[in-house]
């Protein structure tokens, strides 16, 4: 007879969530990989878990073994009313959905994640949390039925009233996926834009295009410092920006692992063919590069972004679904 004990996870036990977190997503870490956030941990990677003072994990123990693990963390959202404290049941690696529930799968069935999970809803009182959050994929259904149970709902667009009446609290994104073998379909492209690779002296353009376009980034009046700042972090291995009269107009990049990223086109120069164009030249140059896919994961908000991955036969069938649970 099983004896399910919940305890905190403390620094020194690296080693155990990695081994449970490990055999628990072998099969997606070998089928999908990296790109879709899924990679085998070792215990640097888990070592900040057990030291923020924001973040804990607490493990389940199955007649006194290890067996499940769950890693939250507390974060603040500035709303337009208040600042909402919301715990979220976290991701792998940011945005791509891989969940830190993990339950070795020999002992599941157990209910030992709804276990977790309620212990953790249980804890979040401590920080006085407003709102738990977790990520899923659309076509995880043991993980939807397990979130329907412990009492979140789920929405494309969530609202939460105390956060924003007009802007969703949070939204469903689509993970955009293109396999760089196939041809890139043929568009009409808008011959006097110029499209080529970013330089220094391009960033200043930049603060309007991430203004106008990604407000969600640095706001909508990002200063130069902050341009830079992304400049430098080479989080793109390839950044393209367009050009027409001499003008900085947009921008679009991609990551190693061929993540794309889009910042975007200014508003006026929209409706033109200039974000397709630059899109067609974006994937010639990751096909061009030896990439073999090519991932994008865009909030349901964005609607130009989804419209632009649809025209390129994207496939858009995997969602990243937003559960949000009151507290």
């Amino acid at each position: 007879m099983s004896d399910i004990k919940i305890k905190q996870g403390e620094k020194g036990q690296e080693n155990i969530i990695c081994e449970i977190h490990n055999e628990s997503f072998s099969y997606w870490i070998d089928n999908l990989g990296l790109l879709y956030g899924y990679k085998y941990l070792e215990n640097k990677d888990v070592e900040n878990w057990l030291l923020n003072e924001k973040s804990f994990v607490l493990i389940a123990y199955d007649n006194e073994q290890p067996v499940g693990y769950v890693h939250c963390q507390i974060e603040d959202i500035v709303g337009d009313k208040k600042t909402i404290r919301n715990l979220v049941f976290c991701e792998t690696k940011e945005s791509l959905g891989q969940s830190r529930i993990g339950v070795l799968s020999t002992n599941r069935r157990k209910k030992i994640a709804s276990r977790l999970m309620k212990k953790a809803l249980e804890k979040s009182k401590q920080f006085e949390a407003d709102t738990a959050l977790s990520l899923v994929y659309n076509q995880n259904l043991p993980a939807r039925r397990l979130l329907t149970n412990m009492g979140f709902e789920h929405k494309q667009l969530f609202y939460f009233k105390p956060y924003s009446k007009e802007k969703p609290y949070v939204q469903d994104s689509f993970l955009a996926e293109f396999n760089l073998f196939q041809n890139i379909p043929e568009i009409q492209l808008n011959q006097d834009v110029v499209i080529r690779k970013i330089l220094l002296e391009d960033l200043s353009s930049m603060q309007r295009i991430f203004g106008e376009s990604r407000p969600d980034v640095f706001g909508s009046n990002p200063t130069y410092n902050q341009v830079r700042e992304w400049y430098q972090s080479a989080w793109g291995e390839v950044t393209l920006i367009a050009e027409k009269e001499g003008q900085v107009v947009g921008c679009m990049e991609f990551t190693s692992l061929g993540v794309i990223g889009i910042p975007g086109v200014l508003l006026e120069y929209r409706k033109q063919g200039i974000g397709s164009t630059l899109f067609y030249h974006l994937l010639l140059e990751m096909k061009n590069s030896g990439k073999e896919k090519a991932l994008a994961d865009t909030g349901f908000e964005l609607q130009d972004a989804i419209n632009l991955y649809k025209k390129f036969n994207f496939n858009l069938s995997r969602e990243l679904w937003a559960w949000v649970k009151i507290l």
